[in-house]
């Protein structure tokens, strides 16, 4: 196991190297950093004199060193919009979309297994009457997130005003773009779950439990554990994707979180606050599909072996 979790952790690592690369290559040929950051109306000299304090001026490797070295120390410049470390305005907005994240994933994760037990749960059987939750989210996959959030906003917010559309002022407000997120998610688990359970359903072992007397439910419960592999490898790619998603959706219902400060650090050019924005979002796709890896090896043990033979 403890070889199995090294392998995992180098190949992250990698992952992260090779992510926070392709963001430093982006931004610097993109522009001067230089020249976005300074106010409006500077001249050529003044220009010069903020690349040069920033260190904008070296040569370009040396930059790719320092940027690194300012990663792995926390150590990125002030903010140009909040006139602090922007890593320290990051790290306020993370609770909130944390927070967000979570309880979009719990619901998602809800209403996928409700999906997928009623529409599996039958091994096939059952026709349009088992069939009918699925369409359901199916039809929310092909709806755009930021639609959905909008058409939340219009019936529960302003046609029938049950729910507040914007800010984060109370449990009541963290519903609609919860909800909204969980669209999105829950589609493919419940797909996975669904068709991992009719696979499951239809081996020896469930057959033999139902001919021996076993009830219903308790046959369903097994089959369920054994269908969690491939529904735990896609739960973690959406939990990942998850907080890059929730941009749009934290923009739609001005959700003060890690998402809204990347379009906000856009708007207003701030470089530094865009970095750390990017640095934090892919890091936290990565441990988190980190954390997808090592499950999967403890949930089944061959991944495990058969990793140490590759």
């Amino acid at each position: 196991m403890l070889a199995f979790v090294l392998r995992r952790l180098g190949l992250t690592l990698v992952a992260v190297w090779g992510a926070l690369s392709a963001v430093f290559l982006v931004l610097h040929t993109s522009g001067d950093p230089a020249l976005m950051m300074a106010p409006v109306g500077a001249d050529e000299e003044q220009i010069a004199a903020l690349s040069h304090a920033l260190g904008y001026d070296r040569p370009i490797a040396e930059q790719y060193v320092a940027f690194f070295g300012d990663v792995l120390r926390g150590d990125f410049p002030d903010s140009l919009t909040f006139q602090q470390s922007a890593l320290h305005v990051v790290w306020e907005r993370l609770p909130a979309t944390l927070t967000l994240a979570a309880t979009a994933l719990a619901l998602a994760c809800l209403g996928a297994a409700a999906a997928g037990l009623w529409a599996g749960g039958a091994g096939g059987r059952g026709g349009a009457r088992r069939e009918w939750p699925m369409w359901l989210v199916f039809l929310a996959q092909s709806v755009p997130g930021f639609y959905i959030g909008v058409l939340l906003v219009w019936i529960f917010g302003v046609e029938l005003r049950w729910l507040p559309t914007s800010g984060a002022a109370g449990p009541a407000a963290l519903i609609l773009p919860a909800v909204t997120l969980a669209c999105g998610v829950t589609p493919p688990l419940a797909r996975v779950f669904r068709n991992s359970l009719r696979g499951e359903l239809a081996r020896p072992y469930t057959r033999t439990g139902t001919a021996l007397g076993m009830s219903r439910a308790r046959v369903l419960r097994h089959a369920a554990h054994g269908s969690m592999l491939p529904v735990v490898t896609v739960l973690g790619l959406e939990a990942g994707a998850l907080l890059g998603g929730t941009v749009i959706v934290e923009s739609v219902f001005s959700w003060p979180g890690v998402g809204q400060l990347v379009i906000t650090a856009l708007q207003n050019e701030d470089y530094p606050l865009v970095l750390a924005d990017l640095t934090f979002l892919i890091t936290a796709f990565v441990l988190v599909n980190l954390i997808v890896d090592l499950l999967y090896g403890l949930l089944d043990p061959r991944v495990r072996h058969s990793s140490g033979r590759s």
